[in-house]
């Protein structure tokens, strides 16, 4: 009787024992699992908050840091154009102007194009015809780019380009177009021009007509330019884009048998060492 009732007292107590070490490692594990989820749900908060915080300072970061290497650009390099060609608007420098000497040179190798019995392709009737080149056609046209925020901006048309005096005044409120080419729509390769600004003077005056070709270097190859002549709508697409030298004069020949328009402005934006070209094709 002794040796059972000794046998159950123990085995009463190991039972005792393992509910108790059961109960103890249940209530560890739940313990730990607790503190993983916690470290989960902490680690993932702060990678969301990362991202967010990162969407938003590297555009502002990129956008600044572009601003202030634009500018360095300006204030360190070598003067390549006199200062005489520097101009402001309203007491604000706005951009270097070498339209003078090269607008000349323009003009002289336009001399030089012959483009007699040369014909482009018409969209209106499927057709060739012979370019035209009315140097009398007084009336003002637009532009519009919507995808670069160009948006019915004046065109003057046989703009007199190599008086200083004359293209400047019309540049003011727009862009022009290059006596002695075709004007758009009449086939061969339009050529429109206006100016560009630095980067200190664009950020704040984005819209200003006078610089508003500084939204070309922000266009892309296959967008849409728009001119309307009159009643005439002449929708284009972007085909190429380019940085070329000032003394590059090939920017003035048609495309093929293309109907083309040229649009030029100074680059770098507002200083003018080359020219940004973009050539958009009729379609």
């Amino acid at each position: 009787m002794y040796i059972f009732a000794t046998h159950f007292i123990y085995n009463l107590k190991s039972a005792n024992i393992y509910t108790m070490e059961n109960s103890w490692n249940v209530q560890t594990h739940s313990e730990n699992k607790v503190r993983r989820i916690r470290i989960w749900i902490s680690a993932v908060l702060a990678l969301s908050g990362l991202v967010i915080v990162s969407s938003q300072v590297i555009p502002l970061t990129k956008s600044y840091v572009e601003g202030v290497v634009e500018q360095r650009r300006v204030d360190i390099k070598v003067d390549p154009v006199p200062e005489s060609y520097k101009k402001y608007i309203e007491e604000e420098f706005a951009y270097y102007d070498p339209g003078k000497s090269y607008f000349a040179n323009l003009s002289q190798q336009l001399g030089n194009l012959d483009i007699t019995g040369q014909y482009s392709y018409n969209p209106d009737t499927k057709t060739q015809r012979e370019v035209l080149i009315d140097r009398e056609y007084k009336t003002d046209m637009s532009v519009t780019i919507e995808s670069v925020g160009i948006k019915n901006i004046k065109i003057s048309s046989n703009v007199e380009s190599s008086n200083e005096s004359v293209y400047n005044q019309y540049l003011k409120n727009g862009v022009a177009h290059f006596k002695g080419t075709p004007l758009p729509g009449d086939g061969g390769n339009s050529f429109i021009y206006g100016h560009s600004a630095v980067e200190s003077f664009f950020s704040r005056h984005r819209d200003l007509p006078e610089t508003i070709f500084s939204r070309l270097n922000d266009i892309d190859i296959g967008q849409k330019v728009v001119v309307n002549r009159e009643d005439k709508v002449l929708e284009y697409i972007v085909r190429n884009k380019k940085i070329v030298d000032p003394d590059d004069f090939t920017i003035l020949q048609p495309l093929h048998n293309k109907e083309t328009v040229t649009l030029m402005t100074c680059w770098p934006l507002g200083i003018g060492t080359k020219r940004l070209i973009v050539v958009a094709e009729r379609r």
